[in-house]
């Protein structure tokens, strides 16, 4: 973590309108934290895991596999009241809830509506009021959008009625289910769902930008499976981790086999964003993100060992073992993650990082810059000359960038994993004082320029 420090400042934070980051590293069975902060967080500080929490409800699920309560495949309105559903779907399609099942909830396949929750200033409504979209919900019905099974669709209402089934099979509160089938037995004793503890006074408020408090404050929810768990990157951590030592045997958490269908992609979504049974997944890696409002955003993921999701070509993106959780308390707050994600894969020296699968797409990020090092790689300047539409990469005591006959401005190394292969060497720049990253690739024998501007790609030829 030492060298991160000098890479993920605090100044970058706060520039990227982010007042904290809590960040876990896991290597060989150990996890290494580090906090970047002004304020009173620190490594036992909770966050709202936001999305993250759907990845720990289907790690619950798949315990309440093992334990033969009910199977992924099992149909839910075999045990959900009726009235809940009648309240919920429109009658021409009421009939479609008789083919919905429990894997298709976790798999964001089931057809439903209604992708995330803003959540409660006040108290929240009830869940029943969130499924039917009755005041005071702050949510529209939930709904079919198309037939089950037929494509995938984020759908934070199919979680909520994920949570009133389980609540049902296990005869006891969601947070409370939580708490003994995984909180608890993963020692993750600084995670709860909903409400925190009387008395607990080290968690993280939301903020709009580095400075400016959110004036609701932390929001409330009733939607707990989809977004009430409150957690530590080190807790997120140590389901990562269960999760691993169960894909290597049956001497985990869970059972090998059902570990590896928790990860495996579901076919409506392999070639999209990797969505597994609850968490995300592609051929390297297993992940979950998240981002509440106001102003929490977060990432945990893991290696899974190519035990899942391996193409013939794949090469593993992280050594078997290691994982990485970060959160933030900011409005802005995704941004600062996906790029602390980049500076961890280039301190560590692991592949490219195309992207971590994402329920919610994939996205260009600019990193952020590494002033620190020395000397550059050599063989970058091959690059120099003017490029399509304007663009040219030169030499000018180091590289720099022009468009369109302007001024060349300097750039950094950027904190971002590049393929350093003796062949065909990439090299990857930030533009010093600009939300710009430049990529020196190969595309076949040809050299290539790829220019990231925010969150577009532009690959430019010559």
């Amino acid at each position: 973590m030492e060298r991160l420090k000098s890479i993920a400042t605090i100044e970058q934070l706060h520039l990227h309108g982010v007042p904290s980051a809590s960040i876990a590293l896991l290597e060989e069975g150990k996890v290494s934290t580090h906090v970047i902060t002004n304020g009173p967080e620190n490594e036992e500080t909770v966050y709202q895991a936001c999305s993250i929490s759907k990845a720990i409800t289907a790690l619950a699920v798949a315990r309440m596999v093992d334990d033969g309560l009910f199977s992924y495949d099992t149909l839910v309105a075999k045990h959900v009241p009726e009235s809940i559903i009648s309240s919920m779907v429109k009658p021409a399609t009421a009939h479609w809830m008789q083919k919905v099942t429990v894997r298709m909830l976790l798999s964001h396949t089931s057809g439903l509506s209604q992708g995330g929750f803003p959540g409660y200033a006040g108290e929240p409504a009830t869940v029943d009021s969130v499924l039917s979209g009755n005041a005071p919900s702050n949510t529209p019905k939930v709904r079919f959008l198309t037939f089950p099974g037929a494509r995938f669709k984020y759908a934070g209402g199919g979680f909520t009625l994920l949570q009133v089934f389980l609540e049902i099979i296990a005869g006891t509160s969601f947070a409370e289910l939580m708490q003994d089938a995984v909180l608890k037995p993963l020692g993750m004793r600084r995670s709860w769902y909903g409400t925190l503890p009387s008395g607990e006074e080290n968690y993280t408020v939301p903020y709009c930008t580095a400075e400016e408090k959110a004036a609701s404050g932390w929001h409330r929810f009733s939607e707990l499976a989809a977004a009430g768990l409150w957690t530590t990157p080190s807790d997120l951590l140590k389901a990562i981790r269960a999760i691993q030592e169960s894909l290597r045997g049956d001497f985990g958490i869970l059972r090998s086999n059902t570990a590896k269908e928790m990860l495996t992609a579901t076919p409506q979504a392999r070639d999209m964003n990797g969505m597994a049974v609850g968490w995300t997944a592609n051929d390297s890696i297993f992940a979950h993100t998240g981002y509440n409002i106001p102003g929490y955003s977060c990432i945990a993921f893991g290696s899974h060992g190519g035990v899942v999701n391996l193409k013939g070509d794949s090469e593993l993106k992280m050594p078997e073992g290691t994982g990485v959780a970060i959160m933030t308390n900011g409005e802005l707050g995704f941004d600062v993650v996906r790029k602390i994600a980049s500076a961890i894969f280039y301190i560590k020296g692991w592949r490219t990082l195309e992207a971590t699968p994402n329920p919610f797409g994939r996205e260009e990020s600019v990193p952020f810059p590494d002033s620190s090092q020395g000397s550059l790689q050599p063989g970058w300047s091959e690059w120099c000359g003017k490029w399509e539409h304007g663009w040219a990469l030169s030499d000018n005591n180091g590289p720099s960038l022009s468009f369109d006959g302007s001024e060349s401005v300097g750039m950094d190394r950027a904190a971002a994993p590049t393929n350093l292969s003796e062949d065909k060497p990439e090299h990857t720049f930030v533009v010093k004082d600009a939300d710009i990253s430049v990529r020196l690739a190969w595309e076949g024998d040809s050299r290539v320029l790829e220019i990231i501007q925010t969150d577009a790609k532009t690959v430019l030829k010559r």
